[in-house]
């Protein structure tokens, strides 16, 4: 407590004692992320007495105007020892507009004075009292908040933006205690301060996060697409939208923002996301294009060379296909990967020469092109990484491969068709 106590007496301005233009330091204020125990049923102290309520039993002898005066004037010059006594005076043997302007210096001393306890218990004094007191609500919001009870201050700065719709400071403080108490009215007061501050990037981000998190991935799709038609030549916001678009299957939408990107910063996460666009949109040539771009930045980059293999294998360029997987094997011997990535080759040639054949039948050499499929994923299979996963696919076409009965049948029978030329080279 004594940390908080004084700490609070390094920052706080003394722009508070006469006005109440503290908006300026609202959002460090509040917005710090608190990570304490949570006692959300324990909001008021327990005890609000203090010591100055023995004052309450003596009589007051003077007019209630001149008591408050004389504080008042010790308040104006910073002598606030000197001022709480007169102030708490006004404070107990009055119930009008006296006691009501008392009591809101008297929190502000405290406060200045960084009294967190003291604070605290003359703002919930001064609610019961004054209930619309925007004042005690503020220091009551701002110091449970900090304490790490942001359930107990939700009520007070609901009470703030209730007073000032406007106040950005406010708004932005409600959006983000909603959010951290998970409850999705963070989405609509975060809209809000959107509209107080268009041009906020960083207000429009947080809006989109929370847009995410209650209403799951791509619902902030909507929002990163007007944040970057604002600024469509702003790199950042260009990729966050693409990468929403892509995410949320909207990838034609994503080729232009995640294009700008890529003139203005052309990285290997930028080509990745376009290559995944157009690999979802069947441009498959296009996609080969941006992976090879990447191998301009990485020419040993196997994962990328097996992309490359596979989108020519969607193009039903086999040989192309295989030559990229030997590449790849070329440049890492062994990789589980590339053996899978030539099997599943293997196995897509099958289907497109019986079309290309109108073969109507799986015949001999269609079984030895699954064959060599198999023995592809044996190979696979001495990688632990992909072990699994090759064992699996073993099992899969085991039932395609010739059997020793296809075997004795067909004892001389090789590939042979013009559309498996590229597997007899």
């Amino acid at each position: 407590m004594r940390a908080i106590n004084n700490l609070m007496r390094l920052v706080l301005p003394l722009i508070l004692i006469m006005g109440f233009a503290f908006n300026g330091y609202a959002q460090d204020l509040l917005l710090e992320e608190e990570e304490q125990p949570q006692e959300e049923n324990n909001c008021i102290p327990e005890n609000l007495t203090t010591p100055w309520d023995s004052l309450a039993n003596k009589p007051l002898n003077q007019d209630i105007r001149l008591v408050y005066n004389f504080g008042y004037e010790y308040f104006k010059n910073q002598s606030y020892k000197e001022a709480l006594p007169y102030l708490w005076k006004v404070y107990l043997h009055d119930s009008s507009k006296y006691a009501r302007a008392a009591v809101r210096k008297i929190a502000d001393i405290y406060y200045l004075r960084g009294n967190v306890d003291s604070t605290l218990i003359i703002c919930y004094r001064g609610l019961q009292q004054f209930p619309d007191m925007i004042r005690l609500h503020y220091y009551a919001g701002a110091l449970q908040n900090r304490l790490g009870k942001f359930r107990c201050a939700i009520p007070h700065f609901e009470k703030l933006v209730e007073s000032d719709s406007n106040n950005v400071n406010y708004v932005k403080t409600l959006a983000f205690l909603y959010f951290k108490a998970d409850d999705e009215r963070a989405v609509k007061y975060q809209e809000r301060v959107t509209q107080l501050e268009p041009d906020n990037l960083e207000e429009s981000e947080r809006y989109a996060q929370y847009m995410n998190h209650f209403y799951g991935e791509g619902a902030d799709l909507k929002i990163r697409k007007e944040a970057y038609l604002k600024d469509p030549e702003n790199v950042d916001l260009a990729y966050k939208y693409a990468k929403v678009a892509v995410n949320s299957g909207a990838y034609e939408d994503a080729i232009e923002p995640i294009s700008k990107v890529i003139e203005k910063k052309p990285t290997k996460a930028a080509y990745l996301l376009r290559a995944e666009a157009y690999e979802s949109l069947n441009k498959n040539f296009k996609a080969i294009n941006d992976y090879k771009a990447i191998l301009k930045m990485d020419p040993k980059d196997v994962d990328i060379m097996l992309r490359i293999s596979v989108n020519y294998r969607l193009e039903n360029e086999f040989s192309k296909a295989e030559y990229w997987i030997k590449k790849a094997l070329a440049t890492k011997p062994g990789y589980g990967l590339a053996y899978i990535t030539l099997g599943e080759l293997y196995e897509a040639a099958v289907p497109y020469c019986q079309q290309q054949l109108k073969r109507k039948k799986t015949a001999y050499e269609d079984k030895l092109v699954y064959q060599k499929a198999y023995e592809a994923y044996k190979k696979a299979e001495k990688d632990p990484a992909f072990r699994s996963k090759a064992r699996k696919k073993q099992e899969i076409i085991k039932p395609f491969i010739p059997t020793q009965e296809d075997v004795f049948m067909h004892k001389h029978d090789k590939i042979h068709s013009p559309c498996y030329q590229w597997i007899i080279d």
